[in-house]
């Protein structure tokens, strides 16, 4: 049984209820939703229960109490990573739970491979979405970008780092960032087990993602160029400075929940990055949501 867990904090709660009233608007018939970080109680929310800082604990005490409620997996998605378009609502339903169970999965991540981004593991075959089994070594295979995780694996795993890290330490960066040691037998076995989607291989053919992807295609087939004629006129350090600056540009990927890579906030005000995207390319409906809430948050 799937559920979507949207991790936040009470200042954040304007954010992360946004979020839920897009995939609302985006998810058709999507799981239900809860909450973790918020203080309060109530059917979506199981409140908490120490420093509301130590995100490890709040959120380990948020999958504790949705696998007593019976549930196995949950997609985790930060306050600030809403779907920016439309989601591939039978996909997401029901078709990558079952392969989230056929593969035995950890967690799938829905920011996946392809669309500029290299790939970092074993692409699987056709009867699974291509979906990439990712390498051990790859630093991000824990990524907090939303993701469809099994509750065990993922109450597992908040237990180890917070035996490595304490109190404010135990921050979402630190969980995912942390390098970890072979060693953890624990540790080990849910980094064999952990996957990322091929986005392309996850859309219905003639769906708004497919239209989204072939239109950014086009502009990053040119800004390729750019890059190239950069590096060849202006050296290594040249194109490297335009891709800081174009960074926002690639930003966006298109998949079952279309998501922009850093998110809609950064250091507590809209991110740069999201705002040039939503600017150049973003669907009309999310603009002008985003421009009517953003004062708010």
């Amino acid at each position: 049984m799937t559920c979507i867990l949207i991790s936040t904090f009470d200042r954040c709660e304007k954010m992360a209820r946004w979020t839920e009233e897009r995939i609302v608007r985006e998810w058709a018939s999507h799981p239900p939703v809860f909450f973790a970080g918020l203080s309060r109680r109530d059917e979506q929310s199981p409140g908490f229960d120490g420093d509301s800082k130590d995100w490890m604990n709040v959120n380990r005490q948020a999958v504790v109490w949705l696998r007593e409620k019976g549930f196995t997996h949950a997609y985790l998605v930060l306050d600030d990573h809403p779907p920016v378009g439309c989601c591939e609502a039978d996909f997401l339903n029901s078709q990558l739970p079952e392969l989230a169970v056929r593969l035995d999965a950890a967690c799938i991540g829905l920011l996946g491979y392809g669309q500029h981004r290299p790939p970092e593991g074993r692409a699987l075959g056709p009867e699974d979405y291509y979906t990439e089994h990712t390498s051990t070594g790859y630093r991000w295979k824990f990524s907090l970008h939303p993701g469809l995780w099994s509750l065990k694996d993922l109450q597992t795993l908040l237990d180890c780092r917070m035996a490595i890290y304490s109190g404010r330490n135990r921050t979402p960066w630190n969980f995912e960032r942390h390098r970890d040691v072979p060693g953890d037998s624990r540790v080990d076995e849910i980094a064999g087990r952990c996957f990322r989607i091929h986005g392309a291989s996850c859309l219905a053919s003639g769906s708004t993602g497919r239209r989204a992807m072939r239109f950014e295609a086009m502009r990053r087939f040119l800004a390729d160029i750019g890059l190239f004629a950069a590096k060849t006129f202006g050296g290594k350090s040249r194109r490297a400075a335009l891709e800081l600056r174009w960074l926002w540009a690639f930003g966006h990927y298109a998949g079952p929940y279309p998501v922009f890579w850093s998110g809609c906030m950064r250091q507590g005000m809209p991110h740069a990055d999201f705002e040039k995207w939503l600017a150049s390319s973003g669907p009309e409906d999310l603009v002008s949501s985003w421009n009517a809430a953003k004062a708010d948050f």
